[in-house]
């Protein structure tokens, strides 16, 4: 399954390069650093970043193991699938659903502006702080990284699904961060269009673990002392 959170972090940081880039250039770039610094403030902010998402994961693993206790985890997986795959054929991009969200679009003013005010002080404030406060931005492709934590049903699966995720996120962000200046804004926008992709083969992978994947409850260690394999 991590090898899905790698490569969904990868592809989909093409969206990232196109969305929450420009943010973390502009924040990196008013720190004034030069040389090996700037490799430096983008490392410690795209790891403040993915230790947000490992937050994250561990509040969905929470609820996810829940879900598992409840014997439904199957259902979960599939309808999250399902739902992806409708945004994919009806062209619904999760960022417009988010920006058009009053809770969420309340929650991404607050941190949009505490990210504000500590732009105004990166020369104290260590750049991976700044990566950890954005990790909470909400963002459709963050989302969906979500959607298949919570499909493991297991916290530590799921802090580990997010960190992979973050991991694979770094390329492009770091590539972004230290040379945001090559980038036009119509190479940006054309980025975003392996979105919807990413998006359709994240749906169908959580389709078919549902209906075709054995999940960890019939695993389960309990189950496995009542009812011992016989050898004959």
């Amino acid at each position: 399954m991590y090898w899905i959170a790698i490569s969904l972090g990868f592809l989909g940081s093409l969206h990232c390069i196109g969305m929450c880039g420009p943010l973390a250039a502009g924040m990196l770039g008013r720190r004034n650093d030069k040389g090996l610094q700037v490799w430096w403030s983008a490392l410690g902010y795209n790891t403040g970043r993915t230790i947000g998402y490992m937050i994250i994961g561990l509040l969905f693993g929470l609820i996810g193991s829940m879900v598992a206790f409840a014997g439904i985890q199957k259902a979960i997986s599939i309808g999250l699938g399902v739902i992806m795959v409708v945004f994919f054929v009806f062209s619904v991009n999760p960022d417009h659903l988010i920006s058009n969200h009053p809770w969420l679009r309340a929650f991404y003013g607050s941190v949009s502006t505490a990210l504000s005010r500590l732009t105004t002080k990166t020369d104290h404030v260590p750049s991976i702080g700044l990566g950890l406060i954005n990790g909470f931005l909400p963002c459709g492709l963050v989302y969906l990284a979500v959607a298949g934590a919570l499909s493991l049903s297991n916290v530590w699966g799921s802090m580990g699904f997010m960190m992979f995720f973050g991991l694979g996120t770094f390329p492009a962000m770091m590539a972004m961060a230290m040379s945001h200046k090559m980038i036009s804004i119509k190479q940006r926008m054309s980025m975003r269009k392996i979105y919807p992709i990413v998006t359709l083969v994240m749906g169908a992978y959580l389709i078919y673990r549902g209906l075709m994947s054995e999940m960890p409850l019939e695993l389960d260690f309990f189950e496995a002392l009542k009812h011992p394999v016989m050898c004959h």
